[in-house]
């Protein structure tokens, strides 16, 4: 069993990917590197490959040519078991299980003790919610989560991540759909979780990731962009024109209101 890279880097170098069914190249020669312990947030419109790349990372593509490395060592010759213990997920889909608090926190850890568990718990900002949920560790939570809220079935996910520990940290924009309220609680968790982690987010709103080390512009399965959340809103591109219509829709809901 190969041991974990405790500080991994990525490179992806001239990576292309189509669909077998269609041909359409959905990546053409992509190529980029995020060293350790950088987070990195993809940006484009929908459909421009953001999906794509993650997938990729998480080897459940093959590219049609290309190599994507792990501390340059290349995905050719590492398992899928390997590349994926490395890498902890939180989505805004929930993937969450028809069980207990408990089991979906200590999901594929083996054995636990509740104090790792309330311990993940509290550093996710979840505990005393499960702490009100009758049953508190022993909640059943119902298909997908479904008795729990929005904010709380991320919290949770975010809790399973923390008990995770993995270098790698991959975030498809945890915080979009959520009340304000729910945002800080689940932003503050997020910021302890990304802590000396390579993290990846799937940007939707550009506020979420000013903090960013890099930003990598998708466009039509090309890389068009690359440089700090700074650099490309100086810079006329694909970044600059989303920027613009993000804080122009926000503008003109403050003026609806009149909160100018």
């Amino acid at each position: 069993k190969s041991k974990l890279i405790s500080r991994p880097s990525l490179h992806f170098d001239q990576v292309s990917f189509r669909y077998d069914t269609t041909g359409n190249e959905v990546l053409k020669k992509i190529s980029f590197k995020i060293p350790s312990g950088q987070t990195v947030a993809l940006v484009g419109h929908s459909g421009a490959g953001k999906s794509t790349i993650i997938n990729l990372i998480l080897k459940f593509y093959q590219p049609a040519s290309g190599r994507i490395y792990l501390n340059e060592r290349s995905y050719n010759h590492l398992s899928h078991q390997f590349v994926r213990s490395h890498i902890s997920l939180v989505f805004q889909d929930n993937e969450l299980f028809s069980t207990t608090i408990r089991e979906n926190v200590s999901y594929g850890m083996g054995k636990t003790s509740d104090q790792q568990i309330i311990s993940a718990l509290k550093k996710a900002n979840a505990y005393d919610f499960v702490m009100d949920l009758p049953g508190k560790l022993d909640a059943q939570i119902g298909e997908r989560g479904v008795k729990l809220s929005g904010g709380q079935k991320q919290r949770i996910q975010i809790s399973r991540a923390i008990m995770r520990n993995s270098p790698i940290l991959i975030l498809d924009e945890a915080t979009s759909s959520l009340d304000s309220k729910s945002e800080s609680a689940i932003q503050s968790a997020l910021e302890y979780l990304m802590k000396n982690k390579l993290t990846i987010i799937i940007a939707h709103r550009f506020s979420t990731i000013q903090s960013a080390d890099q930003i990598l512009v998708i466009d039509q399965g090309t890389l068009v962009g690359c440089g700090t959340p700074a650099e490309l809103a100086r810079r006329p591109g694909v970044y600059s024109e989303l920027l613009r219509y993000q804080i122009s829709g926000n503008e003109k809901l403050l003026a609806k209101y009149d909160l100018h």
